[in-house]
Parts: C-alpha cells; sequence; structure tokens
C-alpha cells in the first residue's frame, strides 16, 4: 500500500470527501479511492483475530457455560449463534470439545454424530426422557464416556440397558425411573467415579457398591422400594466425605435398633423433610455431624399427635441448644413465623449467627391445630444456660395468625428476657399493633426491659402507626411524658404518613427510615 493511500485511509481525505453539488453523481475520480479504500480495509485482520485463540476459548466456554441449564435445543442455538459472529469464531468454537460434550435423545441423529464426533474423547452429559429411538442406541454406545447423566424413563427395557454396562467416568447421576419390576443394579454395580446422586420416584438397589464415597446424595418422592434406616445408614457410612444429603417425602422404613452412630465430618448441608413417623428422630440420633452444617427440618405434625410432637422435637431441640452455646458471645438471630400452607399452618422457626463454624438452623412444622407451645417449645432451648453476654435478636415473621401471638409475647421473656432487638417484618398490620402494645404496656413492666431497639420491616400504614400516633397524643394531653423506652427504632420498607412520621420522631429518640415510602 502506497503511502498517499495509507494518508487517505487514516485522515478520511480527498476518497471520501462529497461532491459540493449533492444533486450532481460523484465523479469517477472519487468513486475509484472509494472502492479501493473497501478493499484494503476488507483485508485488514479483525481485531478479535488478533486475541489468543486460549484466551478467547476461556471467554466462549464461559458464556457457552450458562446455558447448561437450558433445554438442550436453547443451548445449541446459543452455540449457533456465537458461531455466526464470524469464520473465526465458528473454527474456535468447533475446535472445543467440551462445546459439543452437551447430548439428548431428542436431539436430530445428525447432530448428535456431529456432536460425538467434535466432543473427541470429552466426558459427556446426557440429559432429558430416554424414549427408544436410534439416538438412544448412539449414545449407549457411548456409555463409557458419560459423565453426568441427569434423565427420566419409563420402559423397563430401556432401565435393563443402564444395568448392563459399566460406567467408568460417571460422576453425576440424576434419575427417575418408572418400573414394574424389582429394584435393580445400576451399571452393572461398576460406576467408580460416581461422587453425586439423585434418585426421584423410585428405588433402586440400594445396597449396590456404585453407592460409596459418594459426595452428594438427594431421595426425594421414593415411596416403593425406599431403602429402611439401616439400609441408608450403612450407604452413609460408606461414603464419610459426604457434604450435602436431602430427603424428601420418602417412605423410609423405621429400625428396632439402628447401628452406631455414623459420622458425617464434612456435610455442610442437611435436609431431612416429611419423612412421616419417628424417622426424622431416629435419623438424627443416628448421624453425627459438625456445628458447620446447615440444617433444614420439615415435620407434618398431622402424622403425630399434639402431644407428643414434642417428643420428634427432642433432637433438633438439642440440636439447637448446641448451636446457642457455640454462638455466646457472638451476633445471632431467633425468628419465629407462621405462614398458611397446604396442609394448615406452618410454623417456621430460624436459628442462624455470626460465630465461625456455625451453621444455620431451619425448622417447619405444619399441620392443623398448631399453637404457640411448638415455637415455646424452641425458645425455651435457647434460654437454658448462663445469661448471654450477647442476647440474640427476636425476628418475628406472623403472615397467618396463630391467634395468641400476644400470649407468645408475653411468654418469650421466661426463656430470653435479655433480649436487646426485636425485629417484625412482612407481617399482618393487626400483629404488628399487638406486638406494640404488648412490648410496651402503659400500665405494667415492659416483658423485655432491655429492649432498646425495634426494627419494622416491610410494614403497611396502618394499626400499628395509629396506635403508636395515639399513645403519643395521650402522652401530650398529659403535659408530656417519658418517651417509647427505646433508643432505636427503625422502620425499612411500606409507607407511612408524614403525620405519623412526626409522632413517631417524638417517641423515640432515633428514629431512622430506610427506604420508606412516606405518603
Amino acid at each position: 500500500m502506497s503511502q498517499p493511500e495509507l494518508a487517505r485511509l487514516n485522515t478520511g481525505g480527498a476518497c471520501l470527501e462529497q461532491p459540493q453539488n449533492p444533486s450532481q453523481p460523484a465523479p469517477l475520480t472519487t468513486v475509484v479511492p472509494i472502492a479501493r479504500t473497501i478493499e484494503i480495509q476488507s483485508q485488514l485482520p479483525s481485531p478479535m483475530q488478533k486475541i489468543p485463540v486460549e484466551i478467547l476459548e476461556i471467554v466462549m466456554w464461559e458464556v457457552v457455560k450458562d446455558s447448561l441449564s437450558l433445554p438442550i435445543i436453547r443451548y445449541y442455538i446459543d452455540v449457533t449463534r456465537m458461531r455466526l459472529v464470524c469464520r473465526h469464531w465458528t473454527q474456535v468454537l468447533e475446535a472445543m470439545p467440551a462445546v459439543w460434550a452437551n447430548l439428548s435423545p431428542s436431539m436430530d441423529e445428525r447432530l448428535i454424530d456431529l456432536a460425538l464426533s467434535r466432543s473427541i474423547h470429552s466426558s459427556l452429559t446426557i440429559k432429558g426422557y430416554l424414549f427408544l429411538s436410534p439416538a438412544l442406541d448412539k449414545l449407549f454406545q457411548h456409555i463409557y464416556r458419560w459423565g453426568i447423566l441427569d434423565v427420566s424413563l419409563e420402559r423397563d427395557n430401556i432401565l435393563d440397558r443402564l444395568c448392563e454396562s459399566s460406567a467408568p467416568l460417571l460422576e453425576e447421576l440424576s434419575l427417575a425411573p418408572t418400573s414394574s419390576s424389582p429394584p435393580r443394579i445400576l451399571f452393572n454395580d461398576s460406576a467408580p467415579m460416581l461422587r453425586v446422586v439423585d434418585i426421584r420416584d423410585y428405588g433402586v438397589q440400594w445396597n449396590s457398591s456404585i453407592f460409596s464415597n459418594l459426595r452428594e446424595l438427594s431421595l426425594s418422592n421414593v415411596e416403593e422400594d425406599a431403602p429402611d434406616v439401616d439400609t441408608l445408614l450403612k450407604l452413609l457410612s460408606n461414603s464419610p466425605q459426604l457434604t450435602r444429603l436431602e430427603i424428601w417425602y420418602t417412605t423410609l422404613t423405621p429400625s428396632d435398633s439402628p447401628q452406631a452412630r455414623v459420622s458425617l465430618p464434612s456435610l455442610h448441608s442437611l435436609e431431612l423433610h416429611s419423612l412421616g413417623q419417628g424417622i426424622l428422630k431416629q435419623l438424627l440420633e443416628s448421624i453425627e455431624i459438625p456445628t458447620s452444617t446447615t440444617c433444614q427440618f420439615t415435620i407434618e405434625q398431622n402424622d403425630y399427635e399434639l402431644t407428643s410432637i414434642y417428643e420428634q422435637l427432642e433432637p433438633i431441640g438439642r440440636r439447637l441448644s448446641t448451636l446457642a452455646g457455640v454462638s455466646r458471645g457472638s451476633k445471632s438471630t431467633f425468628t419465629l413465623g407462621s405462614r398458611q400452607d397446604v396442609l394448615g399452618l406452618s410454623i417456621e422457626v430460624i436459628y442462624e449467627g455470626e460465630a465461625p463454624q456455625l451453621g444455620a438452623l431451619g425448622v417447619e412444622v405444619e399441620g392443623f391445630g398448631l399453637n404457640i407451645g411448638v415455637v415455646e417449645y424452641f425458645a425455651s432451648q435457647l434460654g437454658q444456660d448462663d445469661p448471654n453476654p450477647v442476647p440474640p435478636s427476636l425476628h418475628f415473621t406472623f403472615r397467618a395468625s396463630l391467634g395468641n401471638e400476644q400470649e407468645l409475647l408475653q411468654r418469650l421473656p421466661l426463656h430470653l428476657p435479655d433480649t436487646e432487638e426485636i425485629s417484625i417484618e412482612n407481617s399482618n398490620a393487626g400483629f404488628i399493633g399487638d406486638a406494640i402494645n404488648t412490648l410496651f404496656p402503659r400500665h405494667s413492666s415492659r416483658p423485655f426491659p432491655r429492649l432498646s431497639t425495634l426494627i419494622i420491616r416491610k410494614g403497611t400504614r396502618g394499626h400499628w402507626a395509629d396506635g403508636l400516633q395515639s399513645r403519643q397524643k395521650l402522652q401530650d394531653e398529659k403535659g408530656g411524658g417519658d418517651p417509647l423506652p427505646l433508643k432505636t427504632l427503625k422502620i425499612e420498607g411500606g409507607s407511612i404518613g408524614a403525620k405519623e412520621v412526626e409522632g413517631l420522631k417524638k417517641l423515640v429518640p432515633n428514629l431512622v427510615l430506610d427506604g420508606v415510602e412516606i405518603e
């Protein structure tokens, strides 16, 4: 390229100038340099081609990886869109085996052939519904490459094929089979790399050696051929490095005399939900876990007489008491709440703290006929030791009425008398008003004498503000008086009237409004 040509390209010189008379066509002497400029520019390499391929592959994989959770068609649509950017991107993508390792029987056979070829020797991810087809046959020919299998199936002959061949690279298994035949051993009892298992709806042979050295185990809605407690405990004992255990709505058979306690020192998360008569208690008394494990439990009260439910809550109560001991001297929050549930009423209890190695504990008790006794039981477990130098904050989220919340507020000080902070969130206006009247009675001593901070979150303009304003008005009529016995009243979210704000300022020395709409 000559120096004059470069100058014109860089400066947009005479070759790009418009004729002085727009109605006149551009002279040939102008058109030719423009064409030459376009030709030169088309030959210049794209800035993207200057990026090293290794870096471009990393960027592309990060983009593609976000689509892995999408349906397989959407995934390959996203891959195609990236290929259409330019020829260079197409070449890079086609040379990335991991991009083509995501497969499903629902894919067109030609795309499956292409993906199997381009993925080379990469570990394959197989997702979707397994049905008899030539596409499925092609996938089974590569079972030795399966790394992740997340499928559902109904035909026994497909389940037979899963039982016949080993899966040497399989690391994650999510299976929802429906079968009329007895449970069978999967993968010819050989899947040495298996670490994550999620079984739904139907049982398998739980004593198989493939269920060893697991890191995560989830069972849900397994009613037929679910393991009994002894079999489950043996499975857990063969996976001492388990980090996550979840069991949902599964019909476990209780044990007459469970084996010795199983230690799971690496467990990060434990969830046990609606397991039926006495199973939750038996499991918790048979599994030893660290205080850093986050636990979530659900009990359906309808499975028990109301008087016997406390026996089932005992191991959870002991866990709560242990966590409270670990948390002494550190900030913690004790949440009590309720909501309407399909089974009636649901009581929610959560304990979480800032102490190191302290996992949160959450409990839901569902059913009809629940009362504040269940909530008070958990509160009693926090107040068993000597006074905590940093008492837990109380957090109320009563979205459904228990009918006697005022009585609960009067009884909680028996177990948590040193409470200094209370927050009320997403609760109806009636509860907020009743809580304020109970917490700050006009003619008797306060139930929480050390209470200094009250926080109201997402409250709507209603009885709670009116109640405080009427209190301030009564004080004005008496010639003033002591303000509300608080250091701080904090309102987060929701709405409040401007006059109510002025009234509240007279009641507390420190009124904080955070994200509040003032009407």
